[in-house]
């Protein structure tokens, strides 16, 4: 069952049909070779955003320490507020932030922003020698501390309120709570790693709406950087290695960044169809590309298909369920139908080939089904997008569910209440000033393109 992925290759397409990478090996879309992909894990790891906006709102009232996402009201302390003009002055607690950081880095821009947002990167040389990714967090938050406490005369001896007040606005309850509060002033693009169940799915700790306002809406960027974080997290739980090797790499290569035109050509086909419509799309592509054949055809004629490749059909079939999403959804403009797709697509698909493996070998199905009991009976108070990929119902997959979320929520008009304008606003903002992020389906191909050579050699 060894995969031969240095020789087998694959065409890449960008949502407007366009070729941008000829017979690329699976193994230069793998996260341990391609150099873009190890440059955005890098980006996630090690960046923290600060909202200075938000930490002076915090101040003048007083308010710290809530641990609701929504609300964030429960403590207000306005006779321990203080009136700090932090983002009128922001050039100069940028200016201190970087004396603390930056003289650890190796020369590159650690430190920018003014205004409002602040972005910081930890040095590697910090990251190589940290057990976790927990100073993304802790060493932005204290440098931020210091350097507003600096800016502003707040000591233990002159200020000792107005010092409590900045340390309980920047770390909440901290750590008297395991968290820092919900929607602070300093976040990171991955949750902090002793909220996050599960071995492995670091990278998984991130919300749908993040990824889909960091994209601008995009809808197959969307899916490529989800996949970059998905795929990821297998390597790292060890979901994709020795037998899954190539089923990790053709179903994230089909389905993340539209191998061989795949995703587009089913959407395209069936733009005024529905998903039953990509059910049998798909199967007859499969049929016409080699994939799969006919077992034999009962006296109904009813066809009964089996496969001698299944990790290849699976690619298929995870490609063909992210395209019945963007059919869906494009159609109605509202992404509460996600997981009715991801739910019982594959259930087409079962009775279409007589009984083939359906997406994922069932994660697909069955994700998608708790999915839908999680966003829409009792649970019904979130929407797709504001799950974390973490999450105790989609994290279940092998990182071939969350590219569909993702996608969905991108197609919305509107519709949702947690929408990725209410919960991502700021991400907008940021991905203008993190150009590695932009157009990451085409950098995949490109870095893929510049190493094909020594992967081939193999």
């Amino acid at each position: 069952m060894k995969a031969k992925t240095a020789k087998e290759t694959v065409d890449l397409y960008d949502d407007l049909g366009n070729c941008v990478g000829r017979e690329i090996p699976l193994q230069a879309l793998s996260p341990l070779y391609n150099p873009y992909m190890r440059e955005v894990l890098d980006l996630f790891k090690r960046l923290a955003v600060i909202d200075l906006g938000k930490l002076e709102v915090l101040m003048k009232k007083g308010m710290a320490g809530w641990e609701t996402v929504v609300g964030q009201d429960e403590n207000r302390m306005p006779w321990y507020g203080r009136d700090l003009p932090l983002v009128d002055r922001a050039k100069e607690i940028v200016e201190r932030i970087k004396e603390k950081v930056e003289k650890y880095g190796d020369g590159e821009p650690l430190v920018e922003g003014a205004g409002k947002y602040i972005i910081v990167k930890i040095p590697r040389r910090m990251m190589e020698i940290s057990a976790s990714r927990d100073p993304t967090l802790t060493w932005t938050a204290v440098a931020l501390c210091q350097a507003v406490a600096e800016t502003f005369n707040m000591t233990p001896e002159t200020d000792p309120d107005g010092c409590n007040m900045l340390k309980g606005a920047v770390f909440g309850r901290y750590p008297q709570s395991p968290e820092f509060p919900p929607g602070g002033p300093v976040s990171t693009f991955l949750k902090q790693s002793n909220t996050v169940d599960g071995l492995g799915s670091g990278f998984k700790a991130i919300m749908v709406n993040h990824l889909v306002a960091l994209c601008n809406k995009r809808t197959l960027d969307a899916v490529a950087l989800t996949t970059i974080l998905e795929q990821a997290a297998q390597w790292e739980m060890g979901n994709a290695l020795g037998w899954f090797e190539r089923y990790q790499l053709l179903g994230s290569a089909y389905q993340g960044f539209n191998a061989n035109n795949l995703v587009l050509d089913l959407v395209k086909e069936n733009r005024e169809g529905t998903i039953g419509d990509v059910a049998y799309s798909v199967v007859r592509r499969a049929l016409e590309d080699g994939v799969i054949k006919v077992k034999r055809t009962l006296p109904s004629g009813y066809k009964i298909y089996s496969t001698n490749d299944y990790p290849l059909w699976n690619a298929y079939t995870c490609a063909a369920v992210l395209a019945a999403v963007i059919v869906n959804v494009g159609a109605s403009r509202a992404a509460q139908s996600v997981s009715t797709v991801i739910g019982y697509f594959g259930d087409l698909l079962l009775m279409e080939t007589g009984g083939l493996p359906d997406p994922d070998a069932g994660r697909v199905e069955g994700t998608g089904q708790g999915f839908a009991f999680y966003t829409h009976s009792i649970y019904g108070g979130a929407g797709p997008g504001a799950y974390t990929l973490d999450h105790v119902i989609p994290r279940h997959g092998s990182g071939f569910v969350g590219p569909c979320i993702v996608a969905g929520m991108c197609l919305d008009s509107g519709t949702q209440l947690f929408s990725p304008e209410m919960t991502s606003a700021s991400y907008f903002k940021i991905r203008e000033r993190l150009p590695l992020l932009h157009e990451p389906l085409k950098k995949v191909a490109e870095a893929a393109e510049r190493i094909k050579p020594e992967v081939m050699k193999g």
